[in-house]
């Protein structure tokens, strides 16, 4: 019998890290017009899981849009569903990617990643601007 570690191992196919992030996202269900607001709660270069508002009620494999915010990056990027997690929770995986945007989402992950090194030791910048009252 395989032990517990290597079926886990065996079930990540993602090449892949996802960064956990917490920003706002508007989802557009491309074929039904429907638009959904949420929160886009990780990403990677080849997708991201998203939390909706409301509960998610289509199927897997439906296209989308998702237009979110991060790092003072704005993005829109053309996904499928993937996943269906829970009632509120879906993992998205990026298609059609232009070279501009991949661009863009690769400069994204380097500023992500900055600033999750500089957390881990504790080097964070100081605020910029006046302090106190």
């Amino acid at each position: 019998m395989a032990e517990p570690a290597v079926l886990m191992a065996k079930r990540e196919r993602r090449v892949h890290v996802r960064h956990a992030v917490d920003s706002l996202a508007r989802i557009d269900l491309v074929r039904c017009g429907l638009k959904l607001s949420g929160r886009i709660l990780d990403l990677s270069p080849e997708g991201c899981r998203l939390r909706c508002d409301d509960p998610y009620t289509l199927g897997i494999y439906t296209r989308i849009e998702v237009e979110f915010q991060l790092e003072g990056f704005p993005l829109r990027l053309v996904g499928v569903v993937q996943a269906i997690h829970d009632l509120h929770t879906v993992g998205i995986r990026f298609l059609d990617i232009s070279a501009r945007k991949r661009e863009q989402l690769a400069r994204l992950m380097t500023e992500i990643e900055e600033v999750e090194r500089m957390e881990a030791t504790g080097c964070l910048p100081e605020p910029s601007g006046p302090v106190g009252p």
